[in-house]
C-alpha cells in the first residue's frame, strides 16, 4: 500500500459516481463522469490512477470506499454522489486517505445541470490540490487542452463513456458500441477542437475490432480519428497509446516500436503504456524486456495481475520454462478462475510439456463455453493434429478464423502453425507472412517451435525467417 505522503508512488482510484435519487434520466453520469476524471488525471506523470476497468465492479453495488481503496492498493480514493434536479445539479464528493480513514477533501458543488464541465474541473484540481502534485507546465496546460466550452457537446462525450463502457466491461452488444460512436461523432460535430471526443471516439472504433465485432475500415476510421485528437493536443494519452496497436496491424512495427518507447518515458505510472510496450518487445522476440513490461504493469494495477500472469506465462512456454509459466498461470487463476485465456494458455504450456490430451480437454471445454473465440481454434486444431484427429483439426480452421487471423498478429501465426502440423505447406508460409506482416517477429520462437519441424530446412521457411530482423536485445528496461 502505498502512501499520500509518498511523492513518487501517489495513486488514487475514482468510484463510480452514486445517483443519489435513483433518477434513470441521469444514470449515464454514474460511470462517465469518473471514467472523465480518470481519463484526465491519466495524464499526469506524479500519480498512479487505477482505470475504468477496476473500479466498473463498484457501479450500482453497496461498498465502504475505504475497503475498495485496500482491494484496489491505493493510497487515496475519491467517493461521490449526484443528485439532479431539473436544471440544477449537485454533486457531494469525499476525497479520502485510505491508510488513516482521514478526509484529505470535502465539498459540496452546486451548479447548473449543463455546467458540468466545471463540475468535473473542479473536482480534478481538488484532487492535485488535495495530493499535492507538483504539476509541471505541460501538464497544467495539457489538463485545459483537451477540454471543451460546449456543454452540449460534453454532455454527448459523457453519453458516449457511458455506452462505450457497457460496450467494454458488460455486453460486448453492437448496439451500445454503435451508440457510442453515435455520442461521440456528434460531440465531435458540436466541437471540432474537442479533443478527447476524438480520441473516444477512436477508442470506440477500435474496441469494436478487438472486441470482434468490427468492420472492414474501423481501424482506419479509429486512426482518423485519433490523428485528429493527436492535431489539438499532440500528448493526448488515451490516443497515443491505442496507436501503437493500430501501426501493428498495419505493419508499421517501427511507429509501434517508437511510440511504446515514448510513452514509457513520458506517462511511466500507467500500466496500458506498460501492456503495449510488452506487448511489442514479445514480437520482437525481447523476452526479458517484455517480462519486466508485464510485470511492471501489474504492479501498478495488481487487477491487471491477470492479463500479465497469461502475457507472462507465454514468454517462458517460448523459452521452455514450463514450470514458472504454469505458476504465473496459476497466480492469474486465483483472481480468475474461468478466464479462457488463462486456460488457453494453460493447455499450451501443457501441450509442449506433452500433455496432449489433457491440453486438448481444457480448450474444448473453453471453446463450448466462449464458442465465439474463434482467434484459439487453431490452437485447438494443432492440439487435435498431435492426437491424430486430422479432419477435425481442418473443421477448426473456418471462415472467421481466417477473418480474426487477417488482422491479429497472433492468431495468424497460430493458424500458419496449424497448417504446419497438418502438412499444409503454402497455407503454412502464407499466414507464417501475413503474421510477420502484422508485427509479429518473434523469431526465437519461429525457430524453436516443434510445429514447424517439417519445414525447418525448407529454403522459403529459412528465407522468411531470415529475413526478419528486429532491434538488438536490450538489457534496460
Amino acid at each position: 500500500m502505498t502512501s499520500v505522503g509518498d511523492q513518487e508512488r501517489k495513486s488514487i482510484a475514482i468510484l463510480p459516481f452514486k445517483n443519489v435519487s435513483n433518477d434513470p434520466q441521469s444514470s449515464f453520469y454514474e460511470f462517465s463522469l469518473a471514467d472523465a476524471v480518470i481519463t484526465e488525471l491519466a495524464r499526469l506523470r506524479s500519480l498512479v490512477v487505477r482505470p475504468s476497468s477496476e473500479i466498473v465492479k463498484y457501479q450500482r453495488v453497496q461498498f465502504d470506499p475505504r475497503q475498495a481503496g485496500r482491494e484496489m492498493s491505493v493510497s487515496a480514493v475519491l467517493s461521490a454522489g449526484f443528485l439532479r434536479a431539473g436544471d440544477r445539479m449537485r454533486v457531494t464528493a469525499q476525497l479520502i486517505d485510505v491508510d488513516s480513514g482521514e478526509l484529505i477533501w470535502s465539498d459540496r458543488i452546486d451548479a447548473d445541470a449543463s455546467d458540468i464541465i466545471n463540475v468535473q474541473d473542479t473536482i480534478t484540481q481538488e484532487i492535485c490540490d488535495g495530493l499535492r502534485l507538483e504539476l509541471t507546465s505541460d501538464e497544467k496546460d495539457q489538463l485545459e487542452r483537451a477540454k471543451t466550452a460546449n456543454a452540449e457537446a460534453y454532455d454527448a462525450y459523457l453519453r458516449g463513456r457511458d455506452a462505450l463502457g457497457r460496450f467494454i466491461y458488460h455486453t460486448i452488444a453492437r448496439k451500445d458500441i454503435d451508440e457510442a460512436i453515435a455520442h461521440f461523432e456528434r460531440a465531435a460535430y458540436l466541437d471540432p477542437s474537442f479533443a478527447l471526443a476524438h480520441s473516444a471516439l477512436g477508442k470506440a472504433y477500435s474496441n469494436r475490432v478487438i472486441k470482434g465485432t468490427g468492420e472492414p475500415g474501423d481501424y482506419d476510421a479509429a486512426m482518423e480519428a485519433f490523428d485528429k485528437a493527436l492535431a489539438i493536443d499532440p500528448n493526448l494519452l488515451e490516443a497515443r497509446r491505442h496507436t501503437v496497436l493500430i501501426y501493428l496491424s498495419r505493419g508499421e512495427k517501427q511507429r509501434a516500436r517508437e511510440m511504446a518507447e515514448q510513452l514509457a518515458r513520458e506517462a511511466p505510472n500507467d500500466p496500458g503504456v506498460h501492456f503495449a510496450r510488452g506487448v511489442v518487445a514479445r514480437l520482437d522476440g525481447n523476452y526479458e524486456k517484455a517480462l519486466r513490461s508485464f510485470e511492471r504493469m501489474a504492479r501498478l494495477n495488481p487487477a491487471e495481475r491477470v492479463v500479465a500472469s497469461y502475457n507472462r506465462a507465454r514468454i517462458f512456454l517460448y523459452q521452455g520454462r514450463y514450470d514458472e509459466a504454469l505458476a504465473e498461470l496459476d497466480q492469474g487463476a486465483v483472481l480468475e478462475p474461468d478466464h479462457p485465456l488463462v486456460k488457453a494458455f494453460r493447455a499450451q504450456v501443457l501441450f509442449f510439456r506433452g500433455e496432449h490430451v489433457k491440453a486438448a480437454e481444457i480448450l474444448e471445454q473453453v471453446l463450448e463455453q466462449q464458442p465465439q473465440l474463434d482467434g484459439i481454434r487453431p490452437i485447438y486444431s494443432g492440439f487435435l493434429s498431435a492426437l491424430g484427429f486430422n479432419e477435425e483439426a481442418r473443421e477448426q480452421l473456418n471462415d472467421e478464423v481466417k477473418k480474426t487471423a487477417d488482422t491479429d498478429h497472433d492468431v495468424s501465426y497460430w493458424l500458419a502453425s496449424a497448417y504446419a502440423m497438418e502438412g499444409e505447406r503454402d497455407e503454412a508460409l502464407r499466414w507464417l507472412r501475413r503474421a510477420i506482416a502484422l508485427g509479429n517477429e518473434n523469431k526465437p520462437w519461429f525457430e524453436r517451435n516443434p510445429a514447424w519441424d517439417s519445414l525447418k530446412d525448407d529454403p522459403e521457411f529459412q528465407q522468411i525467417i531470415g529475413s526478419i530482423k528486429t532491434p538488438a536485445t536490450e538489457d534496460h528496461a
